[in-house]
């Protein structure tokens, strides 16, 4: 399944090597229509770009925005025909390849996608978008190999990307069933997207994979939280967590009696075993739970620094570690302290923080 596919990037400017002398005024139009495809104001892109066409109708830039603003409307044919004319123009206008290996991709016409792809390349080696969605062409071809180049290639020029991690992953399960691998693949592009959403899906039907029934659940239940609408994950959480809790019975009765007490010390015990099992969900809720029941209790709120910190949500781990310190002083939990005073510190901080406190 091809997944996050589809990347068209608007042009922002005239780019291409021009092959025909070009009126000054044409070059301001494409700049202003430019300007408005990048705010989404497509009725007045096109009146600009269709200004610029009146000076210079052989100008490919104007031609390549005339049909990104067609795409942007859902008029493939119509956006197909100006990438045509573009490169009929000015045969190096890589964001004309791209943008037409963009809809051949999307209906499924992988050789053709390929060739433009490998075109908009030839021009410019380093179009991150259309090496990615070279790659995706590979996949619907069956030429995972080539796929697994020009993903290696992108996490190792552009590491900040998510996309290619996970498709990395999902590579690592058609081609090798490496569950262990594909998991790894997987969490680095969650580490970079967090929101996203498609890729907690596989992550959870990976660990299902690999008889990890409570990291399963945890990776479902985010899933739900960042997008309820794919339905694969509300489908297969209620088995992930029945296989989790066969798989360990000292959690049930755990919960059986630790979940009965109304005290933050039973709440916080039962906020860490849930952390050991990957269920971040119930981990959250067990100290949020804590803190209702004692709002000065600091290793809960520790707890949920974690957390939030994990998730990449700093507005929350910042409040989580100045409740912390709040309700400790400097002879309690040194280490903890120590993390959460660097963080606040440090708006860069994203680092791992120190193992949970013991109740």
């Amino acid at each position: 399944m091809l997944t996050r596919a589809f990347i068209v990037l608007f042009l922002l400017g005239a780019l291409a090597c021009l092959r025909t002398e070009i009126h000054p005024r044409a070059f301001a139009e494409n700049e202003l229509c430019a300007k408005y495809v990048h705010l989404g104001d497509l009725e007045r892109a096109e009146v600009h770009c269709d200004v610029g066409l009146q000076f210079s109708p052989q100008y490919g830039d104007l031609w390549t925005n005339k049909g990104i603003i067609a795409l942007s409307r859902g008029q493939e044919d119509v956006a197909k025909a100006c990438f045509i004319k573009a490169l009929r123009y000015n045969p190096e206008q890589a964001q004309a390849y791209q943008n037409l290996g963009y809809i051949y991709l999307k209906n499924r016409q992988y050789g053709r996608a390929h060739d433009n792809f490998q075109r908009a390349l030839k021009v410019n080696p380093d179009y991150a978008e259309a090496r990615y969605n070279l790659a995706l062409a590979y996949m619907g071809m069956k030429k995972n190999k080539n796929a697994r180049k020009e993903l290696l290639t992108l996490t190792e020029t552009y590491p900040h990307l998510a996309d290619p991690w996970a498709r990395l992953g999902q590579l690592e399960l058609d081609d090798n069933n490496n569950v262990l691998n594909a998991i790894e693949y997987f969490k680095q592009a969650l580490l970079l997207s967090p929101q996203y959403a498609d890729v907690r899906l596989e992550l959870g039907n990976a660990y299902m994979q690999a008889g990890m029934f409570c990291e399963a659940a945890n990776a479902y239940t985010l899933c739900i939280e960042a997008n309820p609408s794919i339905l694969g994950c509300p489908k297969n959480l209620p088995l992930a967590v029945e296989k989790c809790a066969l798989l360990t019975p000292a959690l049930t009765t755990l919960e059986e009696t630790k979940g009965s007490e109304q005290t933050p010390e039973s709440q916080y015990s039962l906020g860490l075993a849930y952390g050991e099992k990957g269920l971040r969900n119930h981990e959250q809720r067990a100290y949020e739970r804590c803190l209702r029941y004692n709002n000065k209790y600091a290793p809960c709120y520790y707890g949920l620094f974690k957390i939030f910190n994990d998730e990449l949500n700093a507005t929350r781990a910042k409040t989580a570690c100045q409740n912390f310190l709040k309700f400790t002083d400097e002879t309690e939990f040194p280490k903890e302290r120590e993390t959460c005073e660097k963080y606040l510190g440090d708006t860069g901080f994203r680092g791992p923080p120190s193992h949970p406190l013991k109740p």
